[in-house]
């Protein structure tokens, strides 16, 4: 099996989101403490018809086609525009959404998906079975980039339409997990007939089958979304939703302070400076709460640094992740011990995370033969120093200051030193060849990437003898809706 970059999981962590959000209506004088709000009291509240909610996006959409999405802003444009084929109810089971059944059979290879009726495009045309192949075929295509989804159809052996309203799904072998990949928007087939699948316009300005449709992307400063007189589900409650395309986070905490901002995900650092600010208190509320995402560092096993499993899992033991979690993310982060939440059925609490210990990492690192052959303080092999870079997406400070730590660590266990390199997140895609590097333990890039865990495992199984060297922190920035103080 040939062997691409990155390829293994060692660093994870599952981090608390913190969504700080202008109060839904006139309350009590409010403590100088920004503390999170239950959820329980904010689902109670009774929502309330019209208006514009404004959002933040951290940057710029590069499309707003489902298949081709890679990042958080446009998955968080898309989640309003169009609905997926199933959901995930509260207790992370499948709940109904464009399609209202599934039968699985043949050993749990083959799917029959059954849309709704009811469902319908923008433009009053059906969402058919037809929608579904067409999607499916695009995403599992190798020569479209579908980063989010391709991998989840990994062993699709075809697709195809029953009738209008019913498509076939059949895979190579079975997968406990396999029904999750049709939690799955579609796009409409008869939009791109005769059309450049990447340069389509509706790429730009997609037709919505959701409560919201795209009504103005004005680059670098917003995407417009006003209610879809066709959806054919409950009605959305705002009149519009505005996105405001604001990379900075020091400049989205002002104007959701001015009022100018009616939501936005905060990260650590912001939340301890929320504590302390009265402004924050007297005009927001913040919610805390895990989502499903995991941060990592992932290694580049085509590398002599890395192919030995000995290594891999030294490095794991020298990433002090509890550290991370106290100091990094202030105590709202777990460490795990592979790519599943916490809060997934598919983690297993009774795999334990692997400890730090420095001395058995040196250990482990003298057996795969890294040691200081001539004295000069670095571990080297066969003449090559134990001398890498760490590739981190430029902007992301807890990426920046995980890699400061894991450097310091590095020196002062194993005299072992390495690079930072900054890039943008979308200039990481998971199967460049990274030659020496290793990314980073970045939420955005796990965003970026979508990785499906049994690819990982499946890579673990085939390279690693020895237990998967992976440990791990979740869900670190997630989002929800809140309406302004004056509606």
């Amino acid at each position: 099996m040939k062997r691409v970059c990155a390829a293994l999981t060692v660093f994870v962590l599952a981090a608390a989101s913190f969504v700080a959000a202008c109060r839904a209506r006139p309350e009590a004088p409010a403590s100088s403490s920004a503390s999170p709000t239950p959820a329980a009291e904010i689902n109670q509240q009774t929502p309330v018809d019209g208006g514009t909610l404004e959002r933040r996006l951290l940057g710029e959409p590069t499309t707003l086609n489902a298949v081709l999405q890679s990042s958080l802003p446009e998955a968080q444009v898309l989640q309003y525009v169009q609905r997926n084929l199933f959901d995930f109810d509260a207790g992370l089971k499948l709940a109904p959404g464009l399609a209202s059944g599934m039968e699985i059979s043949n050993g749990g290879r083959e799917f029959v998906v059954t849309l709704r009726p009811e469902a319908k495009w923008e433009d009053g045309r059906p969402v058919t079975a037809a929608d579904a192949v067409f999607t499916i075929r695009k995403l599992a295509d190798p020569e479209v980039p579908a980063p989010v989804f391709q991998s989840l159809f990994d062993g699709l052996e075809r697709v195809e339409a029953v009738d209008e309203r019913r498509f076939r799904a059949v895979f190579r072998d079975a997968y406990a997990f396999r029904e999750m990949a049709f939690v799955l928007p579609l796009l409409p087939a008869h939009r791109f007939e005769g059309r450049d699948f990447q340069k389509a316009p509706d790429n730009r300005a997609p037709l919505s089958n959701g409560p919201y449709r795209v009504v103005a992307w004005k680059s670098g400063e917003s995407v417009e979304l006003a209610r879809n007189p066709s959806y054919w589900g409950p009605r959305g409650h705002f009149d519009r939703v505005v996105f405001r395309i604001l990379p900075d986070n020091t400049t989205a905490y002002r104007l959701l302070l001015g009022g100018d901002l009616d939501e936005d995900q905060i990260d650590a650092t912001l939340k301890a400076r929320a504590d302390a600010d009265p402004r924050f208190a007297d005009c927001c509320r913040l919610l805390e709460f895990y989502n499903l995402d995991w941060s990592y560092v992932a290694l580049n096993t085509k590398t002599p640094f890395f192919e030995d499993a000995r290594v891999r899992r030294a490095l794991t033991m020298l990433s002090d992740r509890a550290a991370v979690a106290r100091d990094l993310y202030r105590g709202s982060a777990r460490v795990i011990s592979g790519p599943w939440a916490p809060d997934s059925p598919a983690y297993d609490p009774k795999l334990e995370p692997l400890p730090f210990d420095p001395a058995a990492a040196r250990s482990l690192l003298d057996e795969a033969g890294w040691r200081d052959s001539n004295g000069d303080g670095t571990r080297d092999r066969n003449g090559k120093e134990f001398v890498f870079d760490l590739m981190v997406p430029s902007g992301f400070d807890t990426g920046r200051q995980v890699s400061e730590m894991l450097a310091a660590e590095l020196a002062r266990a194993i005299n072992a030193r390495f690079g930072v390199e900054h890039a943008p997140v979308l200039e990481v895609p998971p199967r460049r060849e990274l030659g020496d590097l290793a990314s980073p333990a970045a939420m955005q890039l796990a965003r970026v990437l979508k990785r499906n865990p049994r690819a990982i495992a499946q890579e673990i199984a085939e390279e690693v003898a020895l237990p998967p060297t992976a440990t791990a922190c979740s869900g670190c920035s997630s989002s929800t809706s809140a309406k302004k103080s004056e509606m």
